[in-house]
């Protein structure tokens, strides 16, 4: 769509009828992707123990999302030009068929590098699942949708945990990643009759040179985060040298999108207050929640001795809090056409939630952790949804998927960089505090039947695998007192596990205030109750009406969206 050609949302041409079909389908398609991630993270400590791959833990889950970052931009600007359809459709045949590899990799290097192909697969289907929706609705109509994408992603969040431990439990990990075939199965077809297909309009450049360029930056930045402080020093070459790269590809990146008609990241948006802003809440957003989420479930199995099922039975109180807070949240927002009030609200009741976290202990009631979660998925209920809103009603329709797409980016890195250093806390406070808290006298005589038994304790998922622990568990037990022995050791790992998810919450909190602090200063456009070029209820506009200036990329016509 040209600057100043007049815009219609899909529902204007659509009946009620195709509009809920549509909406169904992308609900599936949705359902795909957040019940994978939910449902991966029970599964992490089993996955881990039977695979030996504790070293490699954060690639477990920066591998998929670092593909699925440097995808989005590419598929949101692409989307924009060409439509949604085949772009989604592509996603989920890529992310089918790299779910039935993860199921049968042999060892975790091979499942990583499977799941770096999920991410692109996973990246395609949530950068257009909700530029979709942005492209249906006005603003203040979106709210109420969004709201159910949203408990969309909740469902999955509340049925993952548990099935994907009861799966785990019952039947092997590999399921896991199997149960998203029959799924994606059923969202091709309703994709392909429901979603309408963008009629061919005049041929454009595609900035391809802009997206290699953010995806190199991205990857230097991101593979710098990941290895800093596990793999090499912080201050080393390697680090220094990637971080150095990241900044000149960034740099070479702004100077292409200056200079392109059609970039994949307009420069203009960041003037805008709103979007700057929204982008750098769910950054900071990413950083503290979504990266702490994938490390509850080992915190559980291990320091709490949970299996996978009851861990997802504690971890699955925080969707039920999404759930329920992003329903209403959305009825409110659609009601009122105001967001900031709920979203600060959100961050506070995040903040508490984690701050109630801090006070965990080893010998805790499981039901306890859960009510925790039950407040961090209140919170995440009001702060998820209204984000990709307050992006996509800060600027004009045909940066919808751009929006859509920046605000996905920024919180998948965000998310990777967490995650990344939320590893690096737990690997390094993990092994400290082991070491620091078994006597000398149990490790000399642990040593004297298994030498290596030090060095095994740096997992601790090493429990998790049976056929490992218990050859050490007969060792050790001949021993003299050797029960007495084990059994302190065992609590010297739950011990330092405690102490390690202390730190992470205490770096999640403070996350969790800067996100707070940047709600507090955004500027708040109210809602649109109808898209420019189409009078309230979603009909096509008048001639003469509804038509003003072009907009521009960083502001709305009919103002509010500059900064």
């Amino acid at each position: 769509m040209h600057p100043g050609a007049e815009y219609q949302p899909l529902s204007a041409s659509m009946t009620s009828r195709q509009i809920y079909l549509l909406l169904g389908s992308l609900m599936i398609t949705m359902f795909i992707g957040a019940l994978d991630q939910t449902v991966v993270s029970t599964a992490a400590p089993r996955i881990l123990a039977d695979l030996q791959g504790f070293s490699l833990l954060s690639w477990l889950f920066t591998g998929y999302m670092l593909t699925s970052t440097i995808v989005t931009p590419l598929i949101g600007k692409l989307g924009d030009l060409f439509g949604r359809k085949l772009f989604l459709i592509a996603g989920v045949i890529i992310f089918m068929i790299s779910s039935a590899a993860c199921g049968a990799a042999p060892n975790m290097e091979s499942l990583i590098i499977f799941r770096f192909v999920q991410g692109l697969g996973g990246g395609a289907i949530f950068a257009s699942v909700f530029a979709t929706l942005g492209d249906m609705f006005s603003p203040a109509d979106r709210g109420k949708y969004i709201g159910l994408f949203t408990a969309t992603f909740s469902l999955a969040s509340i049925l993952g945990p548990t099935l994907g431990g009861f799966i785990t439990d019952h039947l092997t990990w590999r399921w896991i990643f199997y149960l998203n075939i029959p799924i994606g199965l059923i969202a091709i077809p309703a994709i392909w009759l429901n979603l309408p297909a963008k009629a061919a309009g005049a041929k454009v450049k595609i900035d391809f040179l802009g997206a290699a360029l953010l995806s190199v930056a991205s990857v230097l930045f991101l593979l710098a985060m990941v290895w800093a402080g596990d793999k090499y020093s912080w201050a080393s070459l390697q680090i220094v040298g990637l971080l150095a790269g990241a900044v000149v590809f960034t740099g070479i990146f702004i100077n292409q999108e200056r200079r392109h008609p059609e970039p994949i990241l307009p420069l203009n948006l960041f003037r805008n207050q709103v979007f700057l802003l929204s982008n750098v809440v769910v950054f900071t957003f990413g950083l503290g929640v979504f990266a702490l989420i994938q490390y509850i479930g080992i915190f559980v199995q291990t320091a709490l001795g949970a299996s996978a099922t009851a861990s997802g039975i504690v971890t699955t109180p925080q969707s039920a809090g999404v759930l329920i807070t992003s329903i209403l949240g959305g009825q409110l927002m659609a009601r009122t056409g105001k967001y900031k009030a709920q979203t600060f609200v959100g961050t506070l009741i995040i903040a508490s939630a984690l701050a109630l976290m801090l006070t965990v202990s080893p010998g805790m009631p499981k039901w306890q952790l859960g009510a925790y979660m039950v407040v961090l998925g209140l919170g995440f209920g009001l702060v998820l949804p209204s984000m990709s809103l307050i992006v996509q009603n800060a600027v004009a329709p045909r940066y919808i998927g751009v929006a859509s797409s920046s605000n996905q980016f920024f919180r998948q890195i965000g998310a990777v960089m967490g995650i990344a250093v939320f590893g690096v806390i737990l690997a390094h406070t993990y092994r400290t505090e082991v070491e620091a808290r078994i006597p000398a006298d149990d490790l000399a005589a642990i040593e004297a039947v298994s030498p290596n038994f030090l060095a095994e304790l740096d997992d601790p998922t090493l429990r998790l695998n049976k056929a490992y622990w218990q050859p050490i568990v007969k060792d050790v037990s001949a021993l003299e007192g050797g029960p007495e022995i084990l059994a302190r050791a065992e609590d010297a790992q739950n011990d330092a596990m405690t102490a390690a998810m202390k730190i992470i919450f205490l770096v999640a909190l403070g996350a969790a205030a800067l996100t707070a602090f940047f709600v507090f200063i955004m500027k708040e456009i109210p809602l649109r109750r109808h898209t420019p070029g189409t009078q309230p209820g979603g009909a096509p506009a008048a001639a003469g009406q509804g038509v003003g200036r072009p907009p521009i990329p960083g502001q709305e016509p009919g103002g509010g969206g500059g900064s």
